[in-house]
């Protein structure tokens, strides 16, 4: 099911699948981590990847429960679908990858806020935050009942049935990401639902849902001393386009980019200007 550019790592146990661009032995450039976000993988990047490389060695990886990354059943320690596991597994990457070079960090949507939380900690590594649509301050809601309820152990069984509907909610998710549909291509269809025919993706897409979100980042954006971007569609109908400009308010000298007339997704739907805009503002570093 990958193709030619697929390759794996082992990463804090957890098999992970990623692609690969530009010149890895070239250290004197920085290493550029693309981080997709909720129903997404490393597909999304396809476009923004070559072009990106000319500045830095870049990879794009899947997150567990998403793409080809392999789901674990059972595991030690972290709950590989946590919050906090996912951010560690992105320090796993850095680490196995880029040695010790800079790192420029963009991540869309959800995965804006893993990167934001590493950059965080490692803000000495970091040469640039690239934060697009970021769901930060939009959090899924939970509610404590069913907090209770999803910890019980008959839904380890009904569980994974439950979300084995995603296919059609996320399809639904994916035409709202879009302000022009006319770019949802077969090819965009079968890249982003080739993943669900993985064996028993179910069950890893049900621990990903039962863990839940435990961010921490949105109170502490204001301790970001990072070149910052974010950038933003508009209308945005997955996240807010106002959630992105007070994102941007919120971290010190953050510079905003919003495009009119464009979805959440901006990387895909607007990619020229997407790639010329952040191409010129890693050039300014």
């Amino acid at each position: 099911m990958a193709h030619d550019l697929s390759n794996f790592v082992s990463i804090n146990d957890v098999n992970v699948h990623f692609e690969l661009s530009g010149d890895i032995d070239d250290e004197t450039k920085p290493l550029i981590v693309l981080l997709h976000g909720f129903g997404s993988n490393t597909f999304s990047f396809r476009k923004v990847m070559e072009p990106l490389s000319n500045y830095g060695f870049v990879i794009s990886y899947d997150r567990p429960a998403f793409g080809l990354t392999v789901r674990p059943k059972t595991w030690e320690g972290h709950n590989p679908y946590s919050y906090q596991a996912q951010v560690l597994l992105l320090d796993g990457i850095i680490k196995h990858f880029g040695g010790n070079r800079k790192v420029i960090l963009l991540g869309h949507s959800a995965g804006a806020a893993i990167v934001a939380e590493w950059a965080l900690d490692n803000q000495e590594q970091v040469s640039a935050l690239i934060l697009e649509a970021p769901a930060i301050l939009t959090l899924p809601p939970s509610p404590k009942y069913m907090a209770g309820l999803m910890k019980q152990k008959f839904m380890d069984r009904l569980g994974p049935r439950l979300v084995g509907g995603f296919k059609k909610a996320g399809s639904e998710i994916l035409y709202r990401s879009w302000y022009n549909d006319d770019g949802i291509t077969q090819e965009v269809l079968d890249g982003y639902f080739l993943p669900l025919q993985v064996k028993g993706w179910e069950a890893g897409f049900w621990e990903f849902v039962r863990v839940g979100n435990k961010s921490v980042i949105q109170d502490h954006l204001g301790e970001l001393n990072i070149p910052t971007l974010v950038i933003a569609g508009n209308p945005d109908q997955v996240i807010p386009t106002q959630d992105s400009i007070a994102v941007s308010k919120a971290i010190p000298a953050a510079e905003l980019i919003i495009y009119e007339e464009c979805g959440h997704i901006p990387h895909e739907e607007n990619t020229a200007a997407f790639v010329d805009k952040v191409t010129n503002f890693i050039s300014q570093l």
